[in-house]
């Protein structure tokens, strides 16, 4: 990777401005992510692209370590952010059945840095400090040419930050949150954007990396939930 170690006061503001006007996940954007699953070109801030090689955003969700996505800005990548969607039983959800009182259980799973082996991961940046942001979007699936789009602008249900260990090995955190935007049709559906705000510097380039992230979100169930059949006839 061509990026060398600077530091230029600068060259941070003039990243943190230009990555903050493009950070907010759209309508728009969320459309375009399901006419393109596998290639979301929303779906990430900026990526790097060099020597033949795409650190691109279907690299976060390829199962692959070896593989990660990269951001693509002078100095540390800070304020740049990448969104996966969040899979999980929570999809069966719909605003018109008062959900706003549902818990869920979101779990957040990441490989910090580029994982391929020790001396990529040393070499370039690894994520220190970064926001969690949960948006929140009604979707609706047509059955003819329009297919699954959004129907309101998406809402941010939870936002909070999280401190990564400087380690190869995959990182997991949990929030507890519940939809809180008034939309009055739709499906649910959650994205997960994270935000680079500090870095551990690498030891040769400043690209920052993520092999993997991925997201779940499970509902809570009610402690009043009615036993299961082999409850009621155990003795």
């Amino acid at each position: 990777m061509k990026k060398r170690i600077i530091s230029t006061c600068i060259f941070l503001m003039t990243i943190s401005v230009y990555a903050v006007e493009k950070q907010a996940l759209t309508r728009e954007s969320v459309n375009e992510h399901w006419k393109d699953i596998a290639f979301w070109e929303h779906g990430a801030s900026s990526r790097l692209i060099e020597q033949g090689y795409n650190y691109a955003w279907e690299s976060i969700w390829d199962d692959d370590i070896t593989t990660a996505w990269v951001e693509g800005v002078k100095g540390n990548g800070i304020n740049e952010w990448i969104i996966v969607d969040v899979d999980g039983n929570y999809q069966y959800l719909d605003y018109e059945d008062n959900i706003l009182n549902k818990k869920l259980n979101v779990n957040l799973r990441i490989n910090n840095g580029f994982c391929k082996n020790e001396k990529t991961f040393y070499n370039n940046n690894r994520i220190k400090k970064a926001k969690i942001t949960l948006y929140e979007v009604p979707l609706i699936a047509y059955e003819d040419f329009r297919g699954t789009q959004a129907l309101e602008e998406p809402c941010i249900m939870y936002e909070t930050e999280i401190i990564l260990e400087d380690t190869m090995n995959q990182q997991n955190f949990s929030f507890t949150c519940s939809p809180k935007a008034p939309f009055l049709e739709g499906s649910l559906y959650l994205y997960a954007q994270l935000t680079i705000l500090d870095v551990y510097p690498g030891e040769k380039y400043q690209d920052t990396c993520i092999s993997e992230m991925s997201a779940t979100a499970e509902v809570i169930e009610e402690e009043t939930k009615k036993k299961s059949l082999f409850q009621k006839f155990r003795k």
